[in-house]
């Protein structure tokens, strides 16, 4: 971890790069590498990478906010749509081939196609259909 971090301070010094983050690394690396900067006067990680989306929310909004309190790192999201399992994309089903694939694997029992999900919702308001360009429902 203490190569990693003066390897990002060595890119900073070099005016390569002005900050440095992390991706899809859990609290404890993120930790150890904040606590290696500080000792050594090291540039830490400002930023973590998290999937984040219906299915993946744990990481950033039950272990992450203790870090984003206590030393000031941030979130940046990716796959918010979940490889677009949450557009309906996929309501036929998912190619193999497909990044997709990978997420179907690790769905929940009760995941529901967004086709199927949207039809048992009301619309809030009529006004958002025509924002849409669907007709009005009367």
């Amino acid at each position: 971890m203490e190569e990693i971090v003066r390897a990002m301070t060595f890119v900073i010094d070099q005016g390569l790069a002005m900050y440095w983050g992390t991706s899809r690394w859990n609290v404890v690396e993120i930790m150890e590498a904040y606590s290696i900067a500080r000792q050594f006067n090291l540039v830490p990680p400002v930023c973590e990478q998290a999937e984040y989306h219906y299915f993946q929310r744990d990481k950033v909004e039950l272990h992450l906010p203790e870090l984003y309190h206590k030393i000031g790192v941030g979130a940046m999201t990716w796959s918010p749509l979940a490889c677009g399992l949450l557009t309906g994309k996929y309501n036929d089903g998912v190619p193999e081939s497909s990044r997709a694939a990978m997420k179907v694997r690790l769905l929940p029992e009760t995941y529901r196609p967004p086709s199927v999900l949207s039809s048992e919702l009301c619309p809030v308001s009529p006004g958002l259909l025509l924002a849409e360009g669907a007709s009005p429902q009367r």
